[in-house]
């Protein structure tokens, strides 16, 4: 099971591949990881099945045009001869601001390095009751002023009202989707450990995300989202998220939500105050 950067260098060639394409949001780079003939095969959906890599890209301008912050994660694989076996999980955000997961296996073959051939069966994940708190609130503040804040990991625990957050193990703001960020914690309990997050999403002075996992792990599942929308008079509609929909392992689906409505609408406060 991949679950940090080593292991998903040994991921076979066409695997790793096709998941950096998708991750550069290129249709025709994703369209290159197949076969001019390649066969792609829908069981549950037979009627969005195909012939050719052109239709690849074109399935993806369409996908991208959705989801434009899709990003994808190989969860497990094995292999047999040119046969592949994967588990794969997308990630992104809906036009309406709402989060799209979706995950299930992919089987496919190879030629000489591309796919020639695939079944696929993800599709978005259910949930049942809420996956996310959202709560939001102008702050009299601009936009540049939040975000200088935001992006500074170095300035997130004067945010938190938890108590868990300690310092920042990295030096720098963050500028950019797939940056991270190490954290110092502390939980009575669990006592002292650190948290990496991962930006997977960024668009300067509107948007910033990051999704927490253990340090040179895959992210548990779960994102934080600050979306900055200009008011009037130079304020900002500022609306926080967390989403747990993409959470999978039941240890950490029991644990969910990590912070509560009160936590949030508690550092949109903390946040007026250092942004004054």
């Amino acid at each position: 099971m991949p679950q940090n950067q080593e292991i998903y260098r040994m991921l076979p060639h066409a695997l790793r591949a096709l998941r950096e394409a998708i991750n550069s949001h290129t249709p025709e780079r994703i369209a290159d990881c197949f076969t001019d003939d390649y066969v792609a095969e829908r069981p549950l959906k037979p009627a969005e099945g195909f012939i050719g890599s052109d239709q690849v890209a074109a399935n993806w301008q369409k996908i991208l045009a959705g989801l434009p912050d899709i990003r994808a994660e190989i969860l497990r694989y094995a292999q047999k001869g040119d046969m592949l076996w994967s588990e794969w999980e997308m990630r992104g955000t809906a036009p309406t601001g709402a989060p799209v997961v979706l995950r299930g296996p992919v089987v496919l073959t190879t030629r000489d390095g591309r796919i020639a051939w695939a079944r696929f069966y993800p599709d978005p994940v259910a949930t049942e009751g809420p996956a996310h708190i959202t709560v939001s609130r102008v702050l009299d503040a601009s936009p540049e002023r939040l975000f200088a804040v935001l992006s500074d990991p170095r300035r997130h625990p004067e945010l938190d009202v938890t108590g868990l957050l300690r310092h920042a193990e990295t030096s720098r703001p963050v500028d950019a989707v797939g940056d991270t960020f190490v954290m110092a914690m502390h939980h009575d309990e669990a006592g002292d450990y650190q948290i990496e997050n991962h930006v997977v999403a960024f668009a300067e002075n509107q948007v910033i995300a990051w999704e927490p996992g253990p340090p040179g792990e895959r992210p548990i599942g779960h994102r934080f989202t600050w979306r900055l929308t200009p008011a009037d008079d130079g304020r900002t509609e500022v609306t926080q998220t967390c989403d747990w929909t993409a959470v999978s392992h039941p240890a950490w689906v029991a644990r969910m939500p990590v912070v509560s409505a009160a936590d949030l609408e508690g550092s949109l406060t903390r946040l007026a105050e250092v942004a004054a």
